[in-house]
């Protein structure tokens, strides 16, 4: 009897659906809930509408701020995805050769230059099939940590065409 209790005890240890349990699931298929979970997670959480009249979410880290748009969403709700996304103003510098140096070691956070010549960038989040709460906040932190890698590389960049941070 205590073997078969023992055998059981460590299959369930050692399962990894256990593990996941241990975290709550999340739907993160609506702004409102998402902008209560950023909260939640210590993180300001504006709702606001943009000229087409679709929501998002006004946040921020590192200093400056980033918006949460979604996609495929009816009355704020369902939504299929959304992404997060920022955008650092024209500098001479700003290329698609240095864009595409970006995008080519990075695989999340992706950058590209704008019709106004900003360099934009993205981090896009299914939200198909919800997910845990841990796995919202890791979203956070690695758009905060890659911002922050952005954010160094443009500097490095700036250095390098021997320019300052321009005045917005």
């Amino acid at each position: 009897m205590r073997t078969g209790l023992l055998a059981l005890a460590l299959a369930a240890m050692t399962t990894p659906s256990v593990a996941i349990a241990a975290d709550r699931v999340v739907d993160v298929s609506s702004v409102k809930g998402v902008a209560a979970l950023l909260q939640e997670a210590g993180y300001k959480a504006e709702i606001k509408k943009a000229d087409d009249g679709s929501s998002y979410i006004q946040s921020g880290v590192n200093g400056g701020d980033f918006q949460l748009t979604f996609y495929g969403c009816t009355n704020d709700a369902g939504c299929d995805s959304f992404e997060f996304y920022s955008y650092f103003k024209k500098e001479p510098f700003f290329s698609s050769d240095m864009a595409n140096e970006w995008n080519a070691k990075k695989r999340f956070l992706k950058v590209a230059i704008d019709s106004d010549g900003d360099l934009a960038e993205y981090l896009y989040v299914s939200t198909l099939g919800n997910m845990t709460y841990e796995n919202f906040k890791d979203y956070i932190d690695w758009y905060a940590s890659m911002d922050a890698q952005l954010g160094a590389f443009i500097k490095e960049k700036r250095d390098a065409a021997g320019g300052s941070k321009p005045k917005t």
